[in-house]
């Protein structure tokens, strides 16, 4: 009797304390991919869809999402029926099962979704909508099943306050975050005033440095003296220059000017031997072939550390820690790059490869990010024609940008054409392949989610010279990617000027990062000699924002 007594208490303790005995159990529910009927195009919807699906349906604690792979590989095409359904749902084992199929003609699309449980019990949904508008309709199509079947609860975003009288009161607006761009101008919320598109130029939240006398391709940013503090670095088209910033002003700290044949590429700084100072990695090319050289600060003075480096080299965030590593390219005279990009360190003055990074085919030290997910990785990848193609962690790509981003004035002459052993003359028609500006993967806010920061050149009257372009004006965007395709969520207003660069970083010493852009002023097509230097800082302090329960569907492009 004792021990029956003593058992009893210990049998309910357990009962609460593990999950799905003391209370519901989670329902488990499997997406397919989705038939799309439609030009070959838009094919990664199939995965996209059932990615969104998945996502927007999960719900901790209450409905758990079957691996997708797993789903796949039982049922790599969509059921043709509800019995065909039925049977898969049974053969996963799962309580729901979701599927369907996207039509698209023009620019109309019709979506078939259906709903089914383990009873056979069905909850077919049919949606039409404009294809630019597929996204949002979905979220919403989605949260309205969720609601209905599995008797959801709106989020507080979506349920919104409640005024005296039942009316909804709209949020109060921070003055720091783009949350949402609806039709009531007044509810916008900004990450900082000058991400609008018209405004005053004097504006809070930026700062414009000086005008410096020569064009720039590009910006660095860190601690390269070991005071504690970044210095900006600006990698001119002939020199490398650093900078502190000071009472508002960019002071001259060092320079250094390298063999004036050099072809300067690209600027990073990065401590690579880990004594808590930041060296200066500069991309070079010398005749046709990567001369990378290193710098350090000595004495108050730009000093050659490691140079002739046979390697085009960048610095990149690579899984799954997705910390900073230097990365390197080998050449190739006729495709620019020898496929793979390597994982670079030094040893007794030399750079060594070492592993290979899993990317796509078409990776190189310059044009790729990862972009963290909860489940993994994306890997974005700016691709010819200046475009952002999206690549799951297996090397598939699932999406491709319309829009033009990235794009730069400094291109690596190539011929894939050429015969192995010719050698041309100067006066050579060479192909030329432009070195993407930087891909910024960052979460700004504190949403889950991360963005994608890139340039975009506005200017359609691009001028194409022997080894660069210029553009007139351009812009910052921040995108998301919402499963399906990558969106904006802000963007900087227009700059007047050609972006050489950005990167994010502490520029003023305030404890908070900066997105920190160079520009090259605009004196025309025939007043290119003229152009000057100058480094714009915007504020992105998100102390004030509250945007755990964004809801990324209702975001709509800034047009």
């Amino acid at each position: 009797m004792t021990q029956s007594k003593l058992y009893l208490p210990l049998a309910l303790a357990f009962l609460l304390l593990v999950p799905g005995l003391g209370h519901a159990q989670t329902k488990t529910f499997a997406v397919t991919q989705f038939t799309v009927h439609g030009p070959d195009k838009y094919q990664y919807l199939k995965q996209g869809i059932q990615s969104m699906v998945v996502s927007r349906l999960s719900w901790p604690g209450k409905l758990q999402a079957m691996d997708a792979a797993k789903v796949d590989a039982a049922q790599p095409t969509p059921p043709a029926s509800e019995a065909e359904a039925l049977a898969l749902l049974k053969k996963l084992k799962a309580d729901y099962l979701v599927y369907g199929s996207l039509t698209i003609t023009g620019e109309e699309a019709s979506l078939d979704m259906h709903y089914l449980d383990a009873s056979g019990k069905a909850w077919p949904k049919t949606l039409q909508t404009k294809l630019g508008n597929l996204v949002p309709a979905l979220e919403k199509a989605v949260k309205e099943a969720g609601a209905e079947i599995f008797q959801r609860p709106p989020s507080p975003s979506q349920a919104g306050g409640s005024a005296p009288g039942g009316a909804k009161t709209p949020p109060p607006p921070n003055a720091d975050f783009v949350a949402s761009q609806g039709a009531n101008d007044s509810q916008k919320n900004y990450l900082n005033p000058n991400f609008r598109y018209a405004g005053p130029t004097q504006t809070p939240g930026v700062w414009r440095s000086q005008a410096l006398p020569y064009a720039s391709s590009g910006v660095a940013v860190g601690d390269v003296n070991g005071d504690g503090k970044n210095e900006i670095v600006i990698l001119g088209t002939a020199s490398v220059e650093v900078f502190t910033y000071t009472n508002e002003q960019l002071v001259p700290v060092a320079k250094y000017e390298p063999p004036t044949n050099f072809q300067l590429l690209n600027i990073n700084t990065f401590d690579i031997n880990g004594d808590g100072t930041a060296e200066i990695i500069v991309s070079a090319r010398y005749f046709k072939e990567p001369r990378s050289f290193v710098l350090e600060m000595a004495s108050g003075k730009l000093e050659l550390k490691h140079a002739d480096i046979p390697l085009y080299l960048n610095v990149a965030a690579t899984p799954p820690e997705f910390s900073k590593v230097l990365v390197g390219s080998k050449p190739e005279t006729r495709e620019v790059f020898t496929r793979g990009v390597y994982l670079v360190s030094f040893k007794d003055g030399q750079a060594v490869l070492g592993s290979t990074i899993s990317l796509p085919k078409k990776a190189n030290a310059y044009n790729f990010a990862f972009l963290p997910e909860k489940a993994g990785y994306k890997v974005i990848l700016a691709e010819d024609g200046d475009h952002l193609g999206v690549y799951s962690a297996k090397g598939e790509r699932v999406a491709l940008t319309e829009e033009e981003y990235a794009g730069s004035g400094i291109g690596i002459e190539h011929d894939p054409m050429m015969a192995p052993m010719d050698r041309p003359r100067n006066d050579y028609l060479w192909l030329y392949y432009y070195i993407p500006l930087p891909i910024l993967v960052a979460n700004l806010d504190t949403d889950p989610q991360h963005e994608i920061l890139v340039s975009r050149n506005i200017s359609v009257a691009a001028q194409f010279f022997e080894n660069y372009r210029s553009f007139s004006q351009g812009e910052i965007h921040a995108l998301y990617w919402d499963g399906v395709g990558l969106n904006l969520k802000w963007k900087t207003r227009r700059i007047k000027g050609t972006i050489s660069g950005y990167v994010l970083a502490d520029v003023n010493h305030d404890g908070k990062q900066e997105l920190v852009v160079s520009l090259n002023t605009w004196p025309g097509a025939v007043g290119v000699v003229n152009r000057k230097t100058v480094i714009m800082a915007y504020s992105l302090d998100s102390s004030g924002a509250n945007n755990q329960d964004t809801d990324y569907g209702n975001i709509q492009d800034i047009n």
